[in-house]
């Protein structure tokens, strides 16, 4: 898959909202931003801030944490992807979270964050990150149901991995009787528009994304970040190659 860093010419000029309970982790995230050319930072100290800032001024990417008192960062992810703030319905969205917290990987995916950054912060897996989040477009169909993707942490964990989006939605579920042909590729020949025919899941039994999926380009990517994660490296898919 091809990344276009055309933007790349204005990074400097982006505007990153950071939204963290703990005052000492903006600092510091927001000292790693200014190290990496980005001046114009703005700080919120939980989700329900954060949407108040989006509806009095335009951001090109969220960092959050998840953690937080009034609104958590899932609920406020969901608020933006079902388009209930001032902010573009897909603005990207970056998840501070350790890679363990696998209900939350599962709930970020279905929202269709776009990484993934662990405590302490690590200056080279941070621009990457940046780069690779500022450089997708996620372009979903009509009707996706964000409203239905579970983000109660003890009930996603309860269920193994919550409820299934993709059998959720008439249009991205694969029925029972079909005579299209399975592909079996390896995880980084996942492409856009590859339908999942089967369950990814990680090496815990946790089923990051259903049988049924339709692979954009923010799943393919968050694939690939979680990599080590995964309990295998190659899945049977329907189309995509076109």
């Amino acid at each position: 898959m091809t990344i276009d860093f055309e933007f790349l010419d204005s990074f400097e000029r982006k505007r990153v909202l950071i939204v963290d309970d703990d005052g000492f982790i903006l600092g510091v995230l927001e000292k790693l931003l200014n190290m990496l050319g980005i001046e114009s930072v703005v700080r919120a100290n939980h989700g329900g801030e954060a949407l108040a800032v989006l509806e009095e001024q335009a951001v090109d990417l969220v960092i959050s944490d998840v953690q937080m008192p009034s609104l958590d960062g899932l609920s406020m992810l969901k608020q933006i992807r079902m388009g209930r703030s001032g902010a573009p319905a897909h603005l990207p969205c970056i998840i501070v979270t350790s890679l363990e917290e696998e209900a939350v990987l599962v709930a970020a995916m279905r929202l269709d964050a776009n990484g993934f950054v662990q405590k302490p912060f690590k200056t080279p897996m941070l621009i990457k990150r940046l780069l690779i989040a500022l450089s997708e477009t996620i372009v979903e169909m009509p009707g996706h149901p964000y409203s239905e993707v579970v983000i109660d942490l003890e009930q996603v964990a309860l269920e193994g991995a919550g409820p299934s989006l993709g059998q959720s939605h008439q249009s991205q579920h694969i029925p029972l009787e079909r005579d299209e042909k399975y592909t079996l590729v390896s995880l980084f020949q996942l492409r856009s528009d590859m339908q999942l025919a089967e369950d990814i899941k990680t090496k815990n039994d946790t089923v990051l994304l259903s049988a049924g999926f339709t692979l954009n380009e923010a799943r393919v990517h968050r694939m690939w970040e979680l990599e080590k994660n995964l309990e295998k490296t190659s899945f049977r898919v329907i189309g995509g190659w076109t």
